[in-house]
């Protein structure tokens, strides 16, 4: 009998490991989460769907493979990545206590999540949202309660006072936001700290893109955690590397829910070394949001709505469905309408350099 893949489990609860229908396996909660699904990159396509970071492969990577050729790797990681939060300590200014890292940004909203998170506490976030935290909240058994974002046709405006209302344990934003694209007003975030009765988790993974940087708040802020990532900005999206920024009674209780050994010695040395040799952030800062701005115009001239954007990707809605008619030309870009009812026909879109943007608009036009 052929068994279920995990897929068809998470999808299923009734088909249980071994075919026998009915077996009580899954935790009851468990049984309503859906696993988010991922159209991975195909050969010979554009990948412009996932936020990753299109001007190519960090050279920190290639630099710190001639010089980890006798790396030892029968051996496991230091366990708390003490290398990497030392220079994330010096990159930032603050002391190395303030720090956690983990297996990309999905590894910390997980922790997150377990720390803070008794069965049944509730976590707010603004929809349109990046679709893990329901999943995060659901998995270690918390309640998604979710505060719609306020769309007036160019940004999409936090409800500060809904988040509030929800009296949540935690808080979670992102600024800027995925799949909207903009940031918001730092002193809406400050406000969201100073008054929520539990924690709130600033995901900013993109905010290299716009200059915003809560990091400092956290100083003022007990309950604040900040989120950052080496996956967009730094293009390590494939080393898996992320962090939180915190007090440290914060990151002390965080590390009671991480495991051991969570990032590789070799992803731990590619970004710290990408923290010191900056060439590719600082290309990566200037080009992609001066690139995006121009491919937008672009885009709303072909007739598409187009949100204001302050990350690496724009969101449109075009008069007519190209997500598949762009694959069928080479180009892959996300189809968000399934995400949330006030995404109906939008497209997000990551950008690149002017050659890739270029390639891009050719091909709308010709799915227009």
């Amino acid at each position: 009998m052929k068994r279920p893949s995990t897929r068809e489990v998470a999808e299923n609860p009734d088909v249980a490991p071994g075919g026998a229908a009915g077996l009580p396996l899954l935790r009851t909660p468990l049984r309503s989460v859906r696993v988010p699904g991922y159209e991975m990159d195909a050969p010979g396509l554009l990948p412009m769907h996932a936020n990753t970071n299109l001007l190519g492969q960090n050279p920190a990577v290639a630099r710190e493979a001639r010089v980890t050729a006798r790396l030892e790797s029968n051996q496991y990681p230091t366990e708390n990545s003490e290398s990497l939060c030392a220079a994330l300590a010096k990159h930032h200014g603050l002391p190395r206590s303030w720090f956690i890292a983990g297996n990309g940004c999905d590894e910390i909203l997980d922790i997150v999540a377990k720390t803070f998170l008794d069965p049944g506490d509730a976590m707010a976030y603004p929809v349109p949202a990046f679709v893990m935290y329901r999943f995060y909240a659901s998995v270690n058994l918390g309640r998604p309660v979710e505060i719609p974002l306020q769309d007036d046709g160019k940004r999409w405006q936090l409800d500060v006072e809904g988040l509030l209302g929800t009296r949540a344990k935690v808080i979670v934003v992102a600024s800027p936001n995925n799949p909207t694209g903009n940031a918001f007003p730092a002193e809406e975030l400050r406000e969201l700290a100073r008054r929520a009765p539990g924690i709130v988790a600033v995901d900013e993974a993109y905010a290299d893109f716009c200059g915003q940087d809560l990091v400092p708040e956290t100083r003022r802020a007990p309950n604040l955690v900040v989120l950052r990532t080496f996956s967009k900005a730094y293009g390590l999206a494939g080393l898996r590397v992320g962090y939180a920024v915190g007090q440290p009674a914060v990151i002390d209780a965080m590390r009671r829910a991480k495991p051991p050994f969570n990032v590789s010695s070799f992803s731990e040395r590619v970004a710290s070394r990408a923290l010191v040799e900056r060439a590719f952030w600082r290309k990566s800062v200037s080009v992609l949001p001066r690139e995006r701005a121009k491919a937008m115009a672009a885009v709303a001239k072909l007739g598409c709505h187009v949100w204001e954007s302050d990350a690496n990707f724009f969101l449109m809605k075009p008069p007519r469905p190209v997500a598949a008619g762009l694959k069928a030309r080479g180009i892959l870009v996300r189809d968000v309408s399934g995400h949330h009812p006030s995404l109906q026909g939008c497209v997000r879109v990551t950008t690149g350099d002017a050659r890739t943007n270029a390639r891009f608009l050719r091909e709308l036009r010709k799915s227009l």
